[in-house]
């Protein structure tokens, strides 16, 4: 009788893991169709077993030394589309724009304040830029240099919507936490932790779309 308990307890097991594979395979497959050819196929559905199979997608990608960080490039890009029509639909001074530290220059004059570094919009890097934009829109720009001072601006200001910069990991995690919200990300195109480099024309193209829409771009504040 036992030895039957345990038989059965082991096949429930074998089939657990059987269908978290498949499970993962699948997720990843639609993940990459949606990358490659630009189309949603069942949203909802693909990122609920995207936030379910997460961590094992990772460690298995890990193992087999591939690009661990395409789950999250792919969970990004499916939170984009799906919040897509209702950022469109939400008034500029209701978003704010949270850049990472990492972007500025090394010899950035910037002060930290409580809400982050405080830009001084001195041309060494792409945040005066995207800064200049920004406060045509009301829309706050924050610079932070880490996870608590994001925790800082939830209590201080109000706000529906969020623009988001920072590597594919760090972003996937913060539009995660952001999710009753309406998170757009963009994923920095060099990683590390000085000299980073965003699209700025991406970040750009969101401000823009904001309402009342707009069309700003880098030319208009270059001489500036």
């Amino acid at each position: 009788m036992d030895m039957n308990i345990f038989t059965l307890i082991g096949q429930i097991v074998v089939l657990v893991i059987i269908l978290l594979v498949a499970l993962c395979f699948i997720t990843t497959i639609l993940g990459l169709y949606l990358l490659k050819k630009d189309k949603l196929i069942f949203p909802k559905l693909l990122l609920f077993t995207l936030n379910l199979t997460y961590t094992t997608i990772k460690n298995v990608s890990r193992l087999l030394q591939l690009d661990d960080l395409m789950v999250d490039r792919i969970s990004i890009d499916l939170r984009n589309r799906l919040n897509k029509l209702e950022f469109e639909n939400t008034k500029a001074e209701d978003v704010i724009i949270v850049l990472p530290h990492c972007l500025r220059d090394t010899t950035c004059p910037a002060v930290l304040g409580e809400s982050g570094l405080e830009c001084v919009k001195c041309g060494k890097c792409s945040i005066g830029i995207i800064k200049k934009i920004s406060e045509q829109k009301n829309i706050d720009v924050y610079i932070v240099p880490g996870s608590s001072f994001i925790k800082n601006i939830l209590k201080q200001r109000k706000f529906k919507a969020v623009i988001g910069v920072a590597c594919p990991l760090d972003l996937n995690l913060a539009m995660t936490s952001l999710h009753d919200f309406t998170p757009q990300g963009v994923y920095l195109l060099t990683d590390g932790c000085i000299n980073t480099t965003v699209d700025v024309e991406e970040v750009i193209d969101l401000i823009n779309k904001t309402l009342p829409a707009t069309n700003y771009s880098i030319n208009d504040f270059k001489e500036e």
